[in-house]
């Protein structure tokens, strides 16, 4: 039911917002923003041409022991991708997304009266995404993704690696955006 209230939502945007559809021109190769709520710290580049770009996002989380009062737990995330233009219109590009994504989350292995002890729990994904982003205006886009990914989960302890292979989607709530202002093209 969200994927299908995003999907309306969008189509009355290019159905019902003629100044989004504007003719521009090429937009400043690098920018500011992310495609993953999990690495909100990135950049998106797009080489001479710009039919093909490169994505880097990094996430960091610091939070405190559930159980040990004085320990904080530290999890980070990686998301790289290369963005690829499938299509371009006036202000919206379709693209091919083939990405990489590691994440380490810490968890604590030990509860009082131990000394406090902890294991990172590893999952590297490889993913193929459809993603849209949009101009709301000049160099600056929102844009929203789905696809597949294989992941492989490297548990806490002794356990072998689970693999799954799943579908990827965002809504709403969680759309990527990007702010050009450096590098080539038009200021």
């Amino acid at each position: 039911m969200k994927r299908f209230a995003a999907v309306t939502a969008v189509a009355l945007v290019l159905l019902y917002a003629p100044g989004v559809l504007a003719d521009t021109n090429e937009h400043p190769s690098g920018s500011l923003g992310f495609h993953t709520a999990d690495a909100p710290v990135g950049l998106r580049w797009w080489f001479p041409g710009q039919q093909v770009g490169l994505d880097a996002g990094l996430g960091f989380d610091s939070h405190p022991s559930n159980v040990f009062t004085d320990e904080t737990l530290k999890d980070f995330t990686v998301d790289l991708g290369v963005p690829i233009l499938l299509k371009s219109w006036s202000r919206v590009h379709f693209m091919f997304r083939p990405g990489f994504q590691f994440r380490s989350v810490e968890e604590e292995t030990s509860s009082p009266p131990a000394a406090f002890d902890s294991d990172h729990e590893k999952i590297f994904q490889i993913s193929g995404e459809l993603e849209t982003e949009i101009f709301l205006v000049d160099n600056v886009t929102i844009s929203a993704a789905h696809g597949v990914a294989y992941q492989s989960i490297n548990p806490i302890g002794a356990g072998d690696n689970l693999n799954t292979f799943t579908t990827t989607g965002g809504n709403f709530t969680s759309v990527g955006f990007h702010i050009y202002f450096f590098g080539g093209g038009a200021p």
